[in-house]
């Protein structure tokens, strides 16, 4: 997920649109699961207030149209790209802090 969107985060000259629907699947594949890790987190965590932002501007990322023209486009993708590097770390995040939670 990464790798893609550092490609496209890393493209200046072409326009990518061939990869934003596979980074749009990776923001769909990532927000239930980092959704569960913010539902697990206990209320009031700082951390997972964040991921939340970070899902909702990920959805709207991943639904609003890209504009007309090649430069719209790429700026499309890159905002979406940004959104998929943002999920990673968030579930990164919420993982180590879930995992680090049920450790004795």
């Amino acid at each position: 997920m990464r790798d893609v969107a550092r490609q496209v985060m890393a493209d200046e000259e072409t326009t990518s649109a061939d990869l934003v629907p596979a980074m749009c699947g990776f923001v769909y594949l990532m927000v239930p699961e980092i959704q569960e890790l913010i539902r697990r987190a206990p209320l009031g965590d700082v951390p997972a207030q964040v991921a939340q932002v970070a899902v909702d501007g990920a959805c709207r990322r991943v639904t609003t149209p890209p504009g007309i023209g090649p430069a719209a486009v790429r700026r499309h993708a890159r905002k979406v790209a940004m959104a998929v590097l943002a999920l990673c770390d968030h579930y990164e995040s919420l993982s180590s802090a879930a995992d680090g939670a049920n450790t004795p």
